[in-house]
Parts: structure tokens; sequence; C-alpha cells
């Protein structure tokens, strides 16, 4: 989420930046093998939120109508 300050909007989502930072120190304790295996986790539960958005929100809806 955005914030406003005395100086105005801040563009960085504070807590969204602080999330990456953590994620960064926790991926570099990691070794490359479990590195690369966090990534075929992430890329699989990827496919399974597409193909469950495909479902919900078929591309054949006529938004004409």
């Amino acid at each position: 989420m955005l914030s406003i300050n005395s100086k105005g909007l801040d563009l960085i989502d504070k807590e969204e930046l602080n999330n990456y930072i953590n994620a960064k120190k926790y991926v570099q304790t990691l070794t490359e093998e479990e590195v690369k295996n966090l990534c075929f986790e992430v890329k699989d539960l990827y496919e399974d939120v597409l193909k469950e958005f495909e479902i919900n929100f078929p591309k054949n809806i006529n938004y004409d109508n």
C-alpha cells in the first residue's frame, strides 16, 4: 500500500519492499539446487493460478452484452 507523508506520496510500498528484502535474505541462504526447486514450485503454483483464472474468466466471454 502506498502511503502519504508530509513530503507527498511515497512511491514505494513499504510492506512489499520489506517482504522483498526478507525473501532476498532467505534465498541467499539456499543452495543453487534449492533455488532451482523453489523456482519450479513457484512456476507450478503460477500455472495453477493461471488455469484457475482461465476457468473463472474464460476468454470467450462477450463483454459487449
